[in-house]
């Protein structure tokens, strides 16, 4: 698109949240969008949104967790955007109640409409409906998570909290008539964080900026041909688990507070007792016959190092008769990991174990490949804010820096698969400086050639935004001419399980997958998660851990 989209917004006064506020000022300092009218309520004029007083104790309750956890962007502190709207055209209008929705007069709608906007943002006022949704090209654009009523605050993060969901999920979405067929144009799932709704609502709430910038450059880049890449990508995604529920009663407020302590005493405890590098350990099998959907991994051999360290993250490489496993290995005194090789026989035997690349920072996931006879490693090193590539000048020991593949961000387990003559590169990276181990967002790269400094982002990213399965899990394969993704599931805590995703479409405008499989370590109740899965010739591998207590207190 030659010109830049005209953006309407819909507010309820100036004094918005901060969340609110970030979306404003992105459009306003983008190159593909500018804010055409702003619409203020006619009934909130110059007071913030009121607060909701059915329950007493939930207030409380969610005062004191923000008071605990509260940070310096926190999405719910009140800006002013009169700076950011000063010199475009506002009107006041006002709505009429119609059903469950709430509609424009027809004069506003007139006045609307002389602005032309191809999207309006709705960043204020109540449940929407009628020819206002008619008016721009692409629709009027609400959040799940925020599509109520002006006299409600909202109750994201607070349910998943007290009832103990590990996901919390948000989208944007074009609002229709009919709630059912609005069309959802970005959604996350993320982790939720089990003792604080603040920060389970920080973290949402961050993902909606995200969420508005990428969509309205996604149609200024490909026009309707994005939504129906989004369409296809996200179709019977959004579930009940989006549904905002109603502020609690007295009595079921007083129960959840109690439930929440009860939550925050076993955080404190686990804190207390355990450590947060956990005991990761190694599992292995030698079977001619590899099926990952009827493993019996009780079977599996253990591989454990000293205690002063741990093992995780491996890659599996044959060679000759001897197996050569590449590992993070994290000395728990430096509190960093690093990567090492580990030799073992033919029959599964530790024969040496050896460092091969240490740095400043903490490397670990030492992706390893093969293109034209030639071993290279993508370890992770999002300490660095790098992917960096490393070549093979002597297996399996010698390992020489080639290249930056991308710099200044956060990125983690980074995988490359070859597929039609194209290099793909799996990545989840964060964008919202929340926490590596808790993002959600896989985005996808592609080129001819590893060796150029000109990946292409897919147009599709982040291609999944799903903390259940999003994070690499170890190697991409190809079985039975099926596409299979090993990913993590980090809902719950970090490294609970890993999956095997099936890709159903992978090319250069649409990606798309299901998952098919997923393995948690419940044939060992001493083992608490598992996160990597690889295998080469016969041989298959895996991680899983315990918790480690803290050794001053049991040593």
């Amino acid at each position: 698109m030659d010109r830049k989209l005209k953006i309407g917004i819909l507010v309820d006064n100036y004094l918005i949240p901060a969340w609110k506020y970030r979306i404003i000022e992105e459009i306003v300092s983008s190159d593909f969008a500018v804010i055409s009218i702003v619409v203020k309520n006619l009934e909130v004029k110059s007071i913030p949104l009121k607060k909701d007083h059915n329950s007493v104790v939930y207030r409380l309750h969610r005062k004191a967790d923000r008071f605990i956890f509260r940070n310096k962007r926190d999405y719910h502190i009140i800006k002013n955007i009169g700076a950011l709207v000063k010199d475009i055209p506002e009107i006041f209008a006002g709505t009429i109640k119609s059903g469950n929705a709430e509609s424009f007069s027809q004069e506003d709608l007139d006045e609307i409409r002389k602005y032309n906007p191809d999207i309006i943002l709705k960043l204020g006022f109540g449940l929407l409906g009628g020819e206002i949704l008619k008016i721009p090209k692409y629709g009027v654009w609400s959040y799940t998570m925020d599509n109520f009523g002006t006299e409600k605050e909202g109750t994201s993060g607070y349910y998943e909290v007290v009832m103990k969901s590990p996901v919390t999920s948000s989208a944007l979405e074009i609002l229709r008539e009919e709630k059912e067929t609005n069309l959802v144009l970005s959604m996350a799932v993320e982790a939720t964080c089990s003792y604080s709704i603040h920060l389970t609502r920080d973290r949402v709430f961050r993902r909606a900026v995200l969420f508005t910038a990428r969509a309205i450059n996604g149609i200024h880049k490909y026009g309707d041909y994005y939504l129906e890449m989004t369409g296809r990508k996200l179709t019977g995604k959004i579930n009940s688990e989006n549904m905002q529920f109603p502020v609690p009663s007295f009595s079921n407020s007083v129960r959840n507070f109690f439930v929440a302590l009860k939550i925050i005493a076993k955080k404190i405890f686990k804190k207390i007792f355990y450590s947060d590098p956990f005991n990761w350990i190694l599992l292995f099998n030698k079977d001619d016959k590899i099926d990952f959907q009827h493993n019996k991994y009780r079977d599996y051999k253990k591989l454990k190092p000293s205690k002063d360290k741990f093992w995780a993250d491996p890659f599996i490489i044959k060679k000759g008769e001897q197996y050569y496993l590449f590992v993070e290995e994290f000395i728990y005194k430096k509190n960093k990991g690093h990567i090492s090789v580990l030799e073992l026989n033919n029959d599964g035997k530790l024969l040496k174990a050896q460092t091969l690349i240490e740095k400043p920072y903490h490397m670990s996931y030492p992706f390893i490949f093969e293109s034209e006879g030639i071993f290279y490693m993508i370890p992770e090193t999002g300490g660095n804010r790098t992917i960096d590539l490393y070549k093979c000048v002597d297996f399996p020991d010698k390992w020489l820096f080639v290249k930056t593949i991308m710099s200044n961000l956060n990125a983690v387990d980074t995988t490359l698969f070859k597929y039609n003559g194209k290099w793909w590169l799996f990545t989840v990276i964060d964008e919202i400086n929340c926490s590596l181990d808790g993002s959600p967002e896989l985005f996808l790269f592609f080129t001819d050639d590893i060796m150029t400094d000109n990946w292409e982002s897919h147009p599709c990213n982040p291609v999944v935004s799903d903390i259940r399965i999003a994070r690499p899990a170890g190697r991409l394969f190809i079985q039975d001419g099926k596409i299979y993704r090993p990913s993590q599931d980090c809902s719950e805590r970090y490294g609970e399980a890993f999956n095997i995703n099936q890709i159903l479409t992978l090319t250069e405008t649409n990606y798309q997958e299901i998952q098919v499989k997923k393995v948690r370590p419940d044939w060992d109740r001493s083992l608490k998660g598992t996160h990597t899965f690889n295998f080469d010739d016969n041989f298959t591998v895996i991680d899983a851990y315990s918790f480690r207590r803290r050794p001053f207190l049991f040593n």
